[in-house]
């Protein structure tokens, strides 16, 4: 089975603050995209990874790590666009046409586990589409006017969605062809899938695969590689 993975990373990262785009970022030393790359470099599953960042980056990411992501399978560097999902369809566009799942990874997730990735491969091969998720812990409160709240939403049928998702490259290739130009901004890959109409599954993941986004979640990772 052949297995290809988007990684997108060509997003302003406007919450983090400062100069530095949040997958440039170090953590322990070293950028948090050359975490996330290895996780899925070491796969043995995974034959191809295109890295998908911001035009602007691209001569500097090749000058400075060209070497380090040859060895980390990444075949292409793309081009991202104005939004994720013209950012994720540069990306697929890119894929290698034998493969059979394709993975598609938030940069900023460095910390997602080797047997999270591997069941996402086997979940989406078994039904079509897959997505790593974590179960809702916290109470939910649906609020209206005036801060006031309206519901208490249940929690044991809420999920919180993370990434990879995977999808058979046949039925995402459709899926983001069919809205390539479409108004609506969707939010993660699934809901494109969903919106198709085709069903996807959940893989349970945990919390540990944190998604970068403020300085703080710097220091959370930090300290979760030390463990």
């Amino acid at each position: 089975m052949k297995v290809s993975v988007v990684l997108v990373g060509a997003g302003l990262g406007l919450r983090m603050g400062g100069a530095v785009k949040k997958p440039f970022l170090q953590i322990h030393g070293k950028p948090i995209f050359l975490h996330a790359i290895e996780r899925f470099a070491q796969n043995d599953k995974i034959s191809e990874i295109i890295f998908v960042v911001g035009e602007t980056e691209i001569k500097s990411l090749r000058e400075t790590w060209q070497d380090a992501l040859d060895a980390c399978k990444v075949k292409k560097i793309v081009p991202g666009g104005k939004r994720r999902q013209d950012s994720v369809y540069n990306g697929l566009c890119q894929t290698n046409r034998d493969a059979e799942i394709i993975l598609i990874h938030d940069i900023v997730r460095p910390l997602v586990r080797k047997e999270h990735i591997d069941a996402v491969i086997d979940k989406a091969k078994e039904t079509g589409a897959a997505i790593l998720a974590a179960p809702m812990k916290a109470t939910v409160k649906e609020v209206g006017n005036n801060f006031r709240i309206q519901r208490t939403i249940p929690r044991n049928t809420l999920w919180m969605a993370q990434t990879p998702q995977g999808f058979e490259s046949k039925l995402i290739l459709k899926v983001f062809s069919q809205f390539k130009n479409s108004d609506i901004e969707f939010t993660d890959d699934a809901q494109m899938v969903e919106k198709a109409g085709y069903p996807v599954y959940i893989v349970p993941g945990t919390d540990e695969n944190i998604k970068i986004t403020t300085p703080e979640d710097i220091r959370l990772a930090e300290a979760l590689l030390d463990i």
